[in-house]
Parts: C-alpha cells; sequence; structure tokens
C-alpha cells in the first residue's frame, strides 16, 4: 500500500490540455530534500532538476515567482487563472478564495501542497524574478518529452534564445525524430541540433537509462495515442518510470494515452505489468495521467475519459493481486474479490489527473471530470487519491 515518503518535489509549469495555449503540458522534478536556491547557487550541474515534457516554459516560471512574491497565503493567481474561466460553483458557498478553490481539486491525504520555487527569493539573491526565471531555465540538465506534438515540446523553441548552454532532450525514437526533422529543420525553426544548442537523444523501450542524472534512473515505455488519418498508422507517445537512485523510489508520468480498450493493444497493461511490484513493496506512490473530457461518445482522439481510466486501473490492481495469488488472473475485472480486500493494493496512490481540455460550457470540466472519477473510485472500492493537476502549484510526493 503506498505511502507518502515526500522524495519528488514536482512543480506544475503547466497542465491544461488546451486549446488556450500558455498552460499546456510542462512539470519540473527535482528531489523533495534539494532546495530550489541550492540548484540556483550550485557551481555544479547535480543533476536534480529535470523537465518532464515543454509545453510550456519560461513564462510560468516567471509568472509562479511574481505570483509567490505577491500572496500572502497560498492563494496563486497561476494556479486559479484556468478555474476562474468558468462560474463558481454552488459547492463553494459564494467563497472565492483561491485556496479553497485549488483544495477542492487536490486530495492531500498522501501528498503535501507547497508553494514552488519558495526559497528563491529576489532579495536574500539579490536577483530579479525575471533573472532567476531564466538562472532556473538553464538548470534544467534534461528534458523528457513524451511525443512530438506542439503542445508538449513548444518552449524548446520559444525558450531557445535564453539557453547558455547545450540542453539535452530524450525521448522514444517516435519522440526524437519528428522533432529533429520536423521541428528543428531551417524552416520551422532554425536547426538547433547542428548548431549545438540541442543534443537530441533516444531512449529504448523498457531500458532503464543512467545517463540523463546521476540522480535519477528512467525507463521509457510505448503507449499508444489514437492513429493517424492518413494511413492509419498508430500514433506512439511513452510514459516515463523515474526513478531516485538515493531513495530507490519511483514515480510514473504518462504522456498522452489512450486506453487499451480502444487501441485493442496492451502497451499500458505492460506498464502496469512493471509497476506493480513497486507499489506492492511500497517504493512507489504517484501516477500523473491525462484525462481529456468527460464520458462521452467517440472519437477521442487517442486520449482517456473517467470510465477509460478507470479501467486502466482495474488493469493495475489486477496486476498487483496477481503478483501473489496467480490463481486469480482470469476473474473479471469487477470480481467482488478485488473490491472486497482486505488492504487494497491501490489504498493511498496518488493518482493526479492532466491535460484537461477546456471547454466553453458553464461548468468547469476539472470539476465534471473528478466527480466522474470518483464515482467510480468508490464503486470499485479502489481506495485511490484522485487530484486534479493545477498550473502553478508544487506537491511534495
Amino acid at each position: 500500500m503506498p505511502t507518502n515518503k515526500r522524495r519528488f518535489e514536482v512543480i506544475i509549469l503547466g497542465c491544461s490540455g488546451g486549446p488556450i495555449s500558455g498552460k499546456t503540458c510542462s512539470f519540473l522534478l527535482k528531489p523533495a530534500d534539494v532546495e530550489t536556491v541550492d540548484i540556483i547557487q550550485s557551481d555544479e550541474d547535480n543533476g536534480c532538476l529535470l523537465a518532464l515534457d515543454a509545453g510550456s516554459g519560461l513564462s510560468n516560471i516567471l509568472d509562479i515567482l511574481d505570483s509567490k512574491d505577491k500572496c500572502t497565503s497560498f492563494q496563486l493567481s497561476n494556479a486559479s487563472y484556468l478555474l476562474d474561466l468558468y462560474p463558481v460553483s454552488d459547492s463553494d458557498n459564494g467563497n472565492n478564495g483561491d485556496a479553497y478553490r485549488i483544495s477542492d481539486y487536490l486530495n492531500l491525504e498522501n501528498m503535501l501542497l507547497r508553494i514552488p520555487f519558495q526559497s528563491a527569493d529576489s532579495k536574500s539573491l539579490n536577483k530579479s524574478n525575471y533573472q532567476i526565471a531564466d538562472l532556473l531555465l538553464n538548470k534544467i540538465n534534461g528534458y523528457l518529452i513524451t511525443h512530438s506534438h506542439l503542445d508538449h515540446v513548444c518552449s524548446l523553441v520559444i525558450n531557445s534564445p535564453s539557453f547558455t548552454k547545450k540542453k539535452e532532450v530524450y525521448g522514444l525514437e517516435s519522440t526524437i525524430e519528428p522533432i529533429r526533422k520536423d521541428l528543428f529543420n531551417n524552416s520551422i525553426w532554425p536547426d538547433l541540433v547542428s548548431m549545438g544548442i540541442i543534443s537530441l537523444n533516444y531512449l529504448e523501450h523498457n531500458q532503464p537509462s543512467r545517463m540523463i542524472s546521476p540522480r535519477y534512473e528512467v525507463t521509457a515505455f510505448r503507449l499508444s495515442h489514437g492513429k493517424l488519418c492518413q494511413d492509419n498508422r498508430r500514433f506512439i507517445s511513452s510514459a516515463f518510470l523515474i526513478t531516485d537512485l538515493k531513495y530507490d523510489y519511483s514515480m510514473l508520468f504518462f504522456g498522452d494515452v489512450e486506453s487499451d480498450l480502444c487501441s485493442g493493444i496492451d502497451y499500458n497493461l505492460f506498464v502496469w505489468g512493471k509497476i506493480a511490484p513497486l507499489i506492492r513493496d511500497d517504493k512507489f506512490n504517484t501516477i500523473f495521467i491525462e484525462c481529456s473530457t468527460v464520458d462521452k461518445p467517440g472519437p477521442l482522439y487517442g486520449h482517456l475519459t473517467p470510465s477509460n481510466l478507470i479501467y486502466e486501473l482495474l488493469n493495475l490492481r489486477k496486476s498487483i493481486v496477481c503478483l501473489d495469488n496467480t490463481s486469480v488472473s482470469n476473474l473479471s475485472y469487477d470480481d467482488p474479490y478485488f473490491q472486497h480486500l482486505k488492504v487494497q493494493p491501490l489504498r493511498g496512490l496518488n493518482v493526479i489527473i492532466i491535460h484537461v481540455k477546456e471547454t466553453t460550457d458553464n461548468v468547469n470540466p476539472r470539476t465534471l471530470i473528478l466527480e466522474e472519477v470518483e464515482i467510480l473510485n468508490k464503486t470499485h472500492h479502489l481506495q485511490i487519491n484522485f487530484s486534479i493537476g493545477l498550473s502553478g502549484i508544487s506537491l511534495l510526493l
């Protein structure tokens, strides 16, 4: 059963699925035992700061730093920006406070909410927030890119004039080659690879790699992100299993993904099989995964809905149960054996939903998705801690 050991700090720069620009998927990962100010002031590259996708970057770091200076409590305008696009729900009881609204989307039973970059103070560092943001950008030791869609790579382009050293970019070949051929091609953008500003590096499917950072081991897994219309080929995204080598503790980060139920290929089931023993042995407690829309008729364009997400997590539960009892491997997913276990294997697991797509409806899609997911969570007795990722917050995991 997962417990919170607070090994990772994840700063959410952006996690929207669009169509509003500027808040799309980008996350910073660092060890929870290393302060931001120490990363900034270090003269060495210690591999402590990684980027997970690059849909947004420098401007969001700056927004967070500016908001941090202005807030008297945990009331960050960056965190509530997308929430404020929608009317306040009745459950808010007329309370428009950001702290209250942010907490509605987070289950903090097994993780800790923190103000991002808390130790990076402009006065003590004697630098402007823009200078601090620029320093943080250039302290990123590597970018882990899940797939080549623009909402996951665009800050590699827009932020590149600020790069003061070569940026190492990592991904599966299916991710790296489109970036090389279709992005940095001297047409869409200058060839930063040939210029030595960006280095593109292959990760092999299901092969642990320690070349990214001395602190982290990363394993990439193939995912299905729908089919390409023109030739019916499958678009490949990826997930990253990230292990802190100091503590032998892991987390999982998904790019855009569809359910195996839709793809007909057991890509996700393979991933669940890999993390099942880590969850059983309490070496893992958090999954970042997309859930783009409420349940609705297709086409879903290679994305998850609440029902499909729960289907996948039922497969994860089954994978854990079957580690110790192979005789149950043929039971159906809703079999009472799984629901009535005294100790549920996924109890307390943090599942943080990202890539929610904005709508022009009068109800925040995050509210609807969380409601649908929680109903299914209760129905199947999963006991998972679901949260909705919000731009501008930091989580200790």
